[in-house]
């Protein structure tokens, strides 16, 4: 029997409510649930006096106890969302990780590389870098697409209005491959190109080649061109699926370089940080 895995990132303050809502969310069958749950550990503080590499390396008297702390914290968190899903029929399973920050993103992508679909919990966004490292850890050290700002598994895997917003890159051809088991069930599929290449590579209709392949797969497709006027490609994408109420946005993540948009911003960084669409992220 075919079982799609969906994994939900949270962290040790994601309330009982939240973990009911997210069961609650699946389908009736065929879904099965994990949860991870992350926290970070307080950086390792050191110092030495004396002459190095001989002199003692002692730690603050707190810092054993925040450690302590914080790992149990997210252990207990764990367990108490295990229950939940015990007394429930819902086949599912419950992780953690709990390191240093710098370690997250590949603690998260092991997991996530063994998941279908992964919901980043959007309560996390709280947490700016704890959220970012999540992301990260899926988008780029993993196949697996990211799910931002959904409100649960059924959302995304039965999207009746998705907008793929196409700019013909190596991420938007990954991101439609990733999301065209939702693409194909969906009643209307929206195909969205902020400012058109009548020059590119697909002639001077862009969008009509990935329109005519999703039609072979049973898609819904329309093909809607529109410019920027100037404004931020990101800022068009959400105002586009307000104005034709999409209920998930599909598009490639990080075309240019992450440091490049860290630093002076871009569409990956305004849908990342947006916490109104629900939005399908792949790299």
């Amino acid at each position: 029997m075919n079982r799609l895995t969906a994994l939900i990132v949270v962290d040790a303050a994601c309330s009982d409510d939240r973990i009911r809502h997210y069961i609650s969310s699946l389908p009736a069958q065929g879904v099965h649930l994990s949860v991870m749950v992350i926290g970070v550990a307080p950086s390792l503080p050191m110092w030495a006096y004396g002459s190095a590499p001989y002199g003692p390396i002692i730690f603050p008297d707190t810092w054993h106890d925040n450690y302590r702390e914080g790992g149990a914290e997210v252990t207990t968190r764990a367990e108490a969302i295990e229950k939940l899903l015990q007394g429930t029929d819902v086949p599912g399973d419950v992780t953690t990780a709990y390191c240093d920050a710098q370690m997250l993103d590949e603690r998260v992508a092991a997991r996530a590389g063994m998941a279908d679909l992964v919901l980043i919990d959007p309560h996390l966004t709280e947490r700016d870098f704890t959220f970012q490292q999540a992301v990260d850890g899926v988008l780029f050290n993993t196949p697996v697409a990211a799910v931002l700002n959904a409100k649960g598994v059924d959302q995304v895997i039965h999207a009746q209005r998705p907008m793929l917003s196409w700019n013909g890159s190596l991420p938007a051809l990954r991101a439609v491959h990733r999301a065209l088991p939702i693409l194909q069930q969906a009643e209307a599929v929206t195909i969205l190109i902020i400012d058109p290449d009548q020059h590119g590579p697909e002639g001077e209709n862009p969008g009509s080649d990935v329109a005519t392949w999703l039609t072979r797969h049973g898609c819904n497709v329309t093909v809607q061109q529109s410019p920027s006027g100037g404004h931020d490609v990101g800022k068009c994408i959400l105002d586009r699926a307000s104005e034709l109420g999409a209920d998930l946005i599909v598009m490639g993540a990080y075309v240019h370089s992450r440091a490049r948009q860290r630093i002076f911003g871009g569409t990956t960084q305004i849908m990342v940080g947006q916490k109104d669409h629900a939005t399908l992220l792949a790299h």
